[in-house]
């Protein structure tokens, strides 16, 4: 823009002063100064000598040229120009030609003179172009060119302001956009917090973070966050169920001691026959208790199989096969079939032991309830994802209603006659806390009288690629 505002600087000034050397031609007036006539009939299209009264004296303070006109060369547009001032001297510094009023001074040179000065307030330029006569190659005057570059200035202020306006109302577009995306990224953050007061003030509370359907950072963190809290409030439910339990099935054989030991203290232990009872009925409860506090270890450990066998594998075959020949070996009065067709390089993710448990609590069941038909089938079957157990007995079966019931805790179908077959109730949830925990599944299917089949499964293992 500044570089413009020279270069019309520069064609104003030489352009008047090559206008008044060829008007001076055409004129063939006195070669030796210029005329106000020759400055009129040069920058002046309707200039004509008749309307100029011929007794007229020109002098500085009439000078003055306003009329705008209506001009077709570029020349006189530039000079009507509202900041620009085109004056023309005589040789000896005699005003001629004034296209505007203004008080600047004027000093003559033989050389063009361009500099930039101080026009009302604002930086301008000023120029002095000597005019020389093709004839004599002689001064024959001097122009004078002062622009106050009022068009760059506005444009400068205008371009000020819209860059101002524009910063502002970036400033306030951006503030917004900020805080609504602060917003939108906190907000999560903030829920965390007051999922994490609420647990702070109850250990026990079920407040989670809200998930949203996105997929940032922010999302999965949540989704881990909530799954931890449901992990810490599932093993906080177990410890606590883990005690409840414990207490309730400890209750009984405590009680029965107790009242033994109050009877020996009275007067059983002068009696032998009461003493022995009560050694023997109490040495028989604190055997029951042994096994009922081993189990429920046995339960409790299964509940956190994720935490301390993760990543486990076992070749199945060789643990059915194993456990086949024992149950075999130590019940000879009983038939074990065993159907395998899986090969031995299919291995599932659980840890051997708890694998041998579960199989080990099945057949022992299945042996326990088995009377007249002393006859247990075992098969085995595999499928591109899960290997598929299943163990059946024809024994005494069950009713729908203890199908639904018989992996609950201490569950037992006739009391009676569990305690007296050694049972306490707790292997069935033993095996399902197991299978849960390496993502297996177990169902049962049975008919009153004619037995049961239960339905074991587990994801084959695969590495990790």
């Amino acid at each position: 823009m500044f570089t413009q505002e020279e270069e019309n600087f520069r064609e104003v000034l030489f352009g008047a002063s090559k206008r008044l050397v060829d008007e001076n031609k055409l004129t063939d007036s006195d070669s030796t100064a210029l005329s106000k006539a020759t400055v009129y009939s040069a920058f002046n299209p309707s200039y004509s000598p008749d309307t100029m009264r011929s007794t007229e004296e020109y002098d500085q303070r009439n000078t003055t040229f306003e009329d705008a006109g209506n001009y077709q060369d570029t020349l006189y547009a530039k000079m009507n120009e509202e900041d620009v001032i085109v004056r023309v001297y005589t040789p000896t510094s005699r005003l001629l030609f004034e296209s505007k009023l203004g008080d600047f001074s004027f000093e003559g040179s033989s050389e063009p003179v361009i500099k930039r000065i101080e026009v009302n307030g604002e930086e301008g330029y000023y120029g002095v172009m000597p005019v020389i006569s093709d004839e004599t190659n002689q001064i024959i005057g001097y122009v004078q060119v002062i622009d106050g570059m009022t068009d760059y200035h506005k444009m400068i202020d205008v371009t000020i302001i819209s860059l101002v306006a524009m910063n502002f109302a970036a400033l306030i577009s951006s503030g917004i956009i900020g805080y609504l995306l602060a917003s939108n990224f906190l907000k999560p953050i903030k829920t965390i917090t007051n999922t994490m007061n609420d647990l702070r003030q109850d250990t026990q509370s079920t407040s989670r973070i809200e998930v949203t359907e996105g997929n940032d950072e922010l999302d999965h963190l949540s989704m881990v966050f909530n799954d931890m809290l449901d992990k810490m409030q599932k093993y906080i439910e177990q410890q606590k169920q883990f005690v409840e339990d414990v207490s309730h099935e400890l209750r009984t054989p405590v009680a029965v001691m107790e009242g033994h030991l109050k009877l020996l203290d009275r007067w059983g232990k002068k009696d032998p026959a009461i003493l022995d009872e009560s050694l023997s009925a109490s040495l028989q409860e604190i055997t029951r208790m042994k096994s009922l506090v081993q189990e429920m270890l046995d339960l409790s450990r299964a509940e956190q199989v994720e935490i301390h066998y993760k990543n486990e594998k076992t070749a199945i075959k060789a643990v059915i096969q194993q456990t086949y020949n024992n149950f075999s070996m130590i019940h000879p009065d009983f038939i074990f079939n065993l159907d395998d067709d899986i090969y031995d390089d299919i291995y599932v993710a659980i840890y051997r032991n708890h694998l041998e448990q579960i199989l080990v609590i099945l057949l022992d069941n299945a042996v326990k309830y088995s009377n007249e038909r002393k006859e247990v089938h075992i098969s085995v079957s595999t499928d591109d994802r899960e290997v598929q157990i299943a163990i059946q007995d024809f024994g005494e079966g069950m009713t729908q209603e203890d199908t639904e019931k018989i992996f609950n805790r201490f569950y037992r179908i006739d009391k009676a006659r569990s305690r007296h077959k050694g049972g306490n109730g707790l292997g069935l949830a033993i095996a399902k806390e197991l299978l849960n925990g390496y993502n297996g599944n177990i169902t049962v299917e049975s008919v009153l009288d004619h037995g049961t089949i239960f339905r074991i499964s587990l994801p084959i293992y695969r590495e990790e690629s």
